[in-house]
């Protein structure tokens, strides 16, 4: 993955600084905030990576050229932010019937403390008239817009750049780094193309959890798509067999991943010097394309009939075997 090996010395750096900064907050919070910061750290096994937010100001390198520390912070304020986010989303989507492992009282405390946190990361180079105030505004302003109507404007059918609104307050990565090396100008230009890297990445989230999101009635892009192709209005409830059809037998993987390579065309059009973000999203595009060809090849497989199906599971799930056999055949 070019579009990270080359930063994983720096990403250590920033996630080391935030583990210095939250370890000073008051007990039991400390231990609250580094649990959680450990559930997203990249070099954590089976943590959640969320790449563009750890990495959105190193791949800004190429277009700033900045010193290497400016960037370190900016990471450790995003990942800051990032965990803030996070729980706000926790917190909201967690039931209120008293059976939610969340814990009210120490979530809002540490959401506090590290909204605190994240604010004085970006004083030491933003002064209170700064330009970057008015964008962190805007951002929170879209955040808060995308959480609360998402369900009820149904955003990936009627105006799909819109999905990313929840995840607005990442481009601080890339507006901070523009500001400070005299760029503001291209803000404009970059955040539309962070608006559509940010909206694959939501459809990447919404079909790993497709499952998850159809049981809290969260809403998914890709649930979205399976209603809007049934005819069905967005407040319509799929059941899981309803969605396993249109993924498994009709393939809605595929119109959904050609959406992501639709956007993908776009981004090579814009006129900006970000190559490791459109590696991203190629990475992204490739990965949906590859799931729906899985998919594809499946039922043209299992069309040959059932021996042949689980034939070729053998086959792909014993190949070591099987070749070991004809060597060991072949010496006799």
């Amino acid at each position: 993955m070019n579009w990270f090996k080359p930063f994983e010395d720096d990403l250590a750096a920033a996630f080391s600084a935030c583990e210095a900064r939250l370890s000073e907050f008051p007990a039991p919070l400390n231990q609250i905030g580094l649990s959680y910061l450990r559930k997203f750290d990249v070099f954590e096994q089976d943590s959640s990576k969320n790449y563009i937010c750890y990495l959105l100001p190193f791949w800004m390198k190429e277009r700033t050229a900045l010193p290497a520390e400016i960037y370190r912070d900016l990471s450790t304020a995003n990942i800051i932010g990032m965990l803030y986010y996070f729980i706000q989303d926790d917190i909201m989507d967690s039931p209120h019937d008293g059976q939610s492992s969340i814990d009210p009282k120490h979530h809002l405390a540490l959401a506090n403390l590290l909204y605190y946190e994240f604010l004085t990361s970006y004083q030491p180079y933003f002064p209170a008239n700064s330009e970057f105030w008015y964008y962190f505004k805007h951002y929170t302003h879209e955040w808060s817009e995308g959480v609360i109507h998402e369900n009820r404007e149904d955003y990936f059918k009627h105006d799909r750049t819109m999905v990313a609104k929840k995840a607005a307050p990442v481009k601080l990565g890339s507006t901070a780094a523009l500001l400070l090396s005299d760029q503001a100008d291209l803000i404009s230009r970059t955040n539309d193309v962070m608006n559509h890297v940010l909206l694959t990445l939501q459809m990447m989230d919404d079909w790993t959890d497709w499952k998850q999101d159809l049981a809290d009635g969260s809403y998914n892009c890709l649930l979205s798509l399976i209603k809007s192709e049934r005819g069905q209005p967005q407040d319509a409830v799929l059941t899981i067999s309803e969605v396993q059809e249109a993924i498994f037998i009709n393939n809605m993987l595929k119109p959904y991943a050609e959406i992501a390579a639709v956007t993908h065309a776009h981004l090579l059009s814009v006129d900006i010097e970000a190559p490791h973000l459109i590696s991203f999203h190629q990475t992204m595009v490739d990965e949906l394309q590859n799931e729906a060809n899985h998919i594809e090849n499946s039922k043209k497989t299992l069309s040959f009939g059932g021996l042949n199906y689980h034939l070729s599971i053998l086959n792909k799930n014993n190949r070591f075997y099987i070749c070991s056999m004809v060597f060991f055949k072949s010496k006799k």
